[in-house]
């Protein structure tokens, strides 16, 4: 896990107008591991240096006004390219007619992604001159947030100043409950501002919150959209119910955990699954076989009875691209909404890894979301189906075209997408344009 610091020395205002903005007027710099964030070309002065010279109070506002999407907001399919997502993540989005970079915060879920980007801001003279990614653990971004913004606060009262739209809402912050905690990091994952929210929608929300399974709700709200909140509530509720309510007494699946390794702790999200799926496949079958189908799957992981474990899809939860829990047997049964053979297998792999490795009794989702578990599953479905080590042996060079990529995906069931990922994770080849 890598380390964030924000250090910075107070400075004289000089000509600042505004009694926050000269209260607190800093010289900056970020830091994640030893890498600045902040270093930055001066094109005026010609000089390179890893410090900015701003008031911290808009800084600070803004992380306050964003806490809870910087603490819940997870990205969903498109949300990364959206504006008023970027305007909850980027720093860059407090700057205020002064210069910050662009530097931008997502929760995974247990871990938060760092994400810093060089940047040229012409009409100031400046250029941001770093890129780069690292992980966060959620502690440590949590405190390292509250440290900066206490230290503003407590510069603003030694200073005199006090009753700002800061003060207020930190306040909010620190002295929220554990219900109201809830709610907002509810109303966050939906991209809703808590503190900005009418009656009608907190009540659906809080209906929401009685209704989903509590293990599924987290995965939920940040997959839903609020038109359409009550209608994909109902979907999901159902879906998971004909789940718990089914009465199947084969267990299809027994074969399978049987065999099953245990979960790398503490490596990376990605480490874990692949790991996972080169312990699984090595349990089962060490073999080259590759599967066509589901079906063709089953067969692989000896599964007699496949369709003991499907439940029939209806394409209503189209928002997820599966869901997996126990019956009243306490037998496994998976939801698969995907249509395309490949698509099919592979979320079905991906809802096998949860089964494997959840707590027995828990539900889980499968979809699109960027955090640690839906990267692991990724991670182990990728593997399982597409092992690296016979990707290697199947490339016809070290430079290789999209033909060749389509046919490969063929030859494992997988998608193109899957194949290029295993391709260039791995190292394998380049992949002409």
């Amino acid at each position: 896990m890598s380390d964030l610091r924000f250090e910075f020395d107070w400075q004289d205002p000089g000509g600042a107008r505004g009694e926050e903005l000269r209260a607190t007027w800093a010289s900056l710099s970020i830091w994640i591991d030893e890498d600045p964030v902040t270093e930055l070309q001066d094109r005026r002065t010609r000089a390179v240096r890893t410090s900015i010279f701003l008031p911290l109070f808009p800084l600070a506002e803004w992380l306050a006004d964003n806490w809870w999407f910087l603490k819940s907001e997870v990205a969903s399919p498109g949300t990364r390219e959206r504006r008023e997502f970027d305007r909850r993540h980027n720093l860059r989005c407090a700057r205020e007619g002064y210069v910050l970079p662009s530097l931008r915060f997502v929760t995974l879920g247990e871990d938060v992604e760092a994400e810093w980007q060089s940047l040229e801001i012409a009409g100031a003279g400046i250029r941001f001159l770093a890129s780069g990614r690292a992980v966060l653990s959620a502690s440590v971004f949590d405190a390292t947030l509250s440290e900066f913004v206490n230290a503003v606060v407590t510069r603003l009262d030694d200073m005199g100043i006090s009753r700002t739209t800061l003060h207020d809402q930190w306040l909010a912050i620190q002295n929220a409950d554990a219900d109201e905690q809830k709610f907002c990091h509810a109303a966050a994952r939906l991209g809703i501002d808590p503190y900005a929210i009418d009656d009608q929608l907190e009540a659906r929300i809080l209906n929401v919150a009685r209704r989903i399974r509590p293990e599924l709700l987290n995965d939920f709200l940040s997959l839903a959209s609020v038109d359409q909140l009550a209608t994909q509530e109902s979907e999901l509720a159902s879906a998971a119910e004909a789940i718990a309510s089914d009465t199947d007494a084969i267990d299809a699946i027994i074969g399978v955990r049987s065999r099953a390794p245990s979960l790398m702790r503490g490596a990376s999200p990605w480490e874990s699954g692949y790991r996972f799926a080169e312990a699984l496949r090595a349990n089962l079958n060490g073999g080259r076989w590759k599967s066509y189908s589901l079906h063709d799957l089953a067969g692989h992981l000896s599964i007699d009875q496949l369709d003991h474990c499907l439940l029939p899809e209806k394409g209503e939860c189209r928002f997820l691209d599966a869901l997996t829990g126990l019956n009243q047997r306490r037998n496994p049964k998976f939801l698969i909404e995907k249509k395309r053979k490949d698509s099919r297998q592979f979320a079905f792999c991906r809802a096998l890894f949860e089964h494997l490795t959840l707590p027995p009794d828990r539900f889980a989702v499968v979809s699109g979301l960027r955090t640690d578990r839906q990267q692991m599953n990724r991670t182990f479905a990728a593997e399982f189906l597409a092992p690296h080590w016979m990707l290697r042996s199947d490339l016809s060079g070290t430079v290789i075209g999209e033909e060749e990529i389509e046919d490969l995906a063929t030859d494992y069931g997988v998608s193109t997408f899957v194949v290029r990922h295993q391709i260039e994770n791995h190292q394998l080849a380049c992949v002409a344009i």
